[in-house]
């Protein structure tokens, strides 16, 4: 079925490629066709995520969520995973406070099944026992928006894009040079500075952000359990830029660069009697990419080659076990092409090579390497009906060739405000290189398959009142097989399959000039190959927010997440072995605000967890209660 399916999306992309070659002969009224859709994408809310190419969102089937650099803003918060909270289809805990492991989980996938993108550059850590990012040290500074892609998306991205795509995309410099610096200060004795310079013209464009924070923090295993009384610390630094530059009409090139710093003070888990007073961790990471756009035949093929470069160090110490060390290293080099050749249809193609290392203390010293072909047609029929179908083969090192296809359809009926879009893809995430090559005793197995995954959306998207009103509703499956597990008998096997399956719903409305209101519910059912719920993973989950800009000085902003119970585990030392718990259900108020003391002075402020709940992301974990922050901001 897998095959016959494959072959008729490939005959259908060579289908749709035949219509582009009478295309050519179109000659200068095609381009002054295409000249005129490019200012009308310029003119809509656009995304990059979903097709790898700036496309309208309403012109998108998959389902897809953009937090702006406004709504980061409005929330006043100082980290990433802090701002993704309360986002549909999407879950977040931390094991502790400030600086501890942080993961994001999509429709009910597994953290590491979500493949994460800083400026286009994949940022999972090679070092990571299954191949996941960590959000702890991944800080707001300099960030323009976050695309949050869910689905099975390795036909564009490759492996670990199995559950969705997640991409933090940096500022981009424009206008006169334009200074900011601030400092905000409270509970848990926490500093923060900040600041930044955006510049940029049609030649040249420049953004820079530095940070850095401290914090004493709260104890990492739940203080309210004996034997946890130790404050764990966390600092970070960070610093970004984003650069570019006009060589000529038709070729730009471009540089993205974010370091972070960070140390973390650690318990040994979530239970009673947790607290290790020196144990800690020293993150460093560094994220690069750089590339050349070119334009062709007179701006109908559009090139873009580029080389991305990441390092991340994380080094363990003063465990009572020992310490350790962790080194990790990812080379990308990508050539894709954009052919708009028929005013009708883009066609997408390029060409992958990624090769990654990791080098620990246990003994491990591997690399691997990874080629990619990829192909992706977008065809637009009467403006109204958007179909996207692509496909991608994998050539793995160690276990082989993988390929992976996906489709997509959104159809408008404009004059009602009605979108239709639906869904259907393939995923798989290559084993990494802790499973495969781990030390016997830890289990490493080089005989392991990809884990694989096939998934499917439908939904309805409805806006009134010139756009005033707006609500809708997606139904989501997935399908996870050959899911990698440690034993401690035979070490990593492929023994396990999953199954995630529920609805998203959102309702926007901006009822008066200045104030808006979201609300989104997510509902997410979870099984695993012996009928129980995956860990972590609420059922029900309720984002509520409203912002409110009043006397054009003043902004405020209120955000409430409700969480419902999950099931979770913690190893339980009377009997050595993990039991499983579960959580209650909890809500969290947050309230935010800003007021303009004058035209370059700026009062910040921010009061977390307004009602002072007492609560678990994960069980046996410290989480924070009543937090105030207050600060200001300087502009010119």
């Amino acid at each position: 079925m897998k095959g016959l399916m494959l072959k008729v999306l490939i005959a259908g992309l060579v289908a749709s490629f035949t219509t582009i070659i009478p295309g050519i002969t179109l000659g200068e009224e095609l381009k002054e066709e295409k000249g005129k859709k490019k200012e009308e994408v310029a003119l809509e809310e656009v995304v990059v995520t979903a097709t790898r190419t700036p496309t309208p969102a309403e012109e998108v089937g998959s389902s897809i969520t953009v937090i702006t650099g406004e709504e980061i803003e409005a929330k006043g918060q100082a980290t990433v995973q802090e701002v993704l909270k309360g986002t549909p289809g999407l879950d977040v805990w931390a094991t502790g406070g400030p600086g501890s492991q942080s993961s994001v989980s999509l429709r009910g996938a597994a953290p590491y099944h979500t493949l994460v993108l800083i400026d286009g550059l994949e940022v999972n850590d090679p070092t990571d026992p299954n191949r996941g990012f960590n959000f702890a040290n991944l800080t707001v500074g300099n960030i323009e928006r976050i695309e949050i892609l869910r689905g099975p998306q390795s036909p564009l991205y490759g492996s670990d894009a199995i559950g969705g795509v997640i991409n933090i995309i940096t500022k981009k410099g424009k206008g006169k040079p334009k200074f900011h610096l601030g400092s905000e200060g409270g509970s848990y004795g926490t500093w923060r500075k900040f600041g930044g310079l955006t510049m940029g013209d049609e030649r040249m464009n420049l953004s820079l952000g530095l940070s850095h924070i401290s914090t004493d923090g709260f104890s990492a295993a739940d203080d309210d359990l004996p034997g946890n009384n130790e404050d764990d610390r966390w600092e970070n630094t960070t610093a970004s830029a984003r650069m570019g530059y006009s060589i000529s009409e038709n070729a730009q090139f471009e540089f993205t660069g974010r370091f972070f710093k960070g140390r973390t003070q650690l318990d040994s888990g979530g239970g009673p009697y947790s607290d290790q007073e020196d144990y800690h961790v020293n993150e460093q990471r560094i994220f690069s990419r750089t590339k050349l756009d070119l334009l062709l035949c007179d701006g109908l093929w559009e090139q873009t080659l580029a080389y991305g470069y990441a390092n991340q160090k994380r080094d363990y110490r003063d465990h009572p076990w020992g310490d350790s060390d962790y080194d990790g290293e990812k080379h990308e080099i990508s050539w894709q092409n954009n052919l708009y050749f028929h005013e009708n249809s883009t066609l997408t193609f390029g060409f992958e090579y990624e090769r990654e290392k990791m080098d620990d203390n246990q003994g491990i010293d591997k690399f691997i390497y990874t080629t990619s072909v990829f192909a992706q047609d977008q065809i637009n029929l009467w403006d109204c009906y958007f179909l996207t179908l692509g496909v991608r083969w994998d050539d793995h090192e160690e276990f082989g060739s993988e390929t992976t296809f996906r489709i997509t359809q959104a159809f408008l009926l404009r004059d009602w405000g009605t979108k239709f879009k639906a869904s259907y893809g393939t995923g798989f995430r290559a084993p990494s290189l802790y499973e495969l090559y781990a030390p016997p005793f830890w289990g490493g197995n080089q005989n392991l398959d990809p884990e694989e995954s096939k998934g499917f959306d439908i939904g309805i998207e409805q806006s009134l009142f010139d756009n005033r009103l707006t609500f809708g509703i997606t139904y989501f499956y997935n399908d996870f097989d050959d899911l990698i597990d440690f034993t401690w008998t035979d070490g990593y096997l492929n023994i396990n399959d999953a199954k995630t399956r529920g609805i998203e719903s959102f309702i926007k409305i901006d009822p008066l000039e200045g104030l808006s209101l979201s609300l989104n519910y997510t509902y997410t059912d979870t099984e695993d190959d012996e009928g129980r719920r995956l860990l972590r993973r609420p059922l029900h989950k309720i984002g509520f927010n409203t912002f409110y800009k009043f006397h054009d000085r003043s902004k405020l902003n209120l955000h409430i997440l409700y969480v419902g119970e999950k099931d979770d585990s913690y190893w339980d030392p009377t009997t050595f072995t993990s039991r499983r718990v579960v959580t209650d259900d909890y809500v969290v108020v947050n309230l935010s605000g800003s007021f303009d003391l004058s035209e370059h002075l700026q009062l910040i402020g921010r009061i977390d967890n307004l009602f002072d709940e007492d609560y678990y992301e994960c069980y046996g974990y410290g989480t924070a209660g009543f937090s105030a922050y207050g600060g200001l901001k300087i502009t010119f």
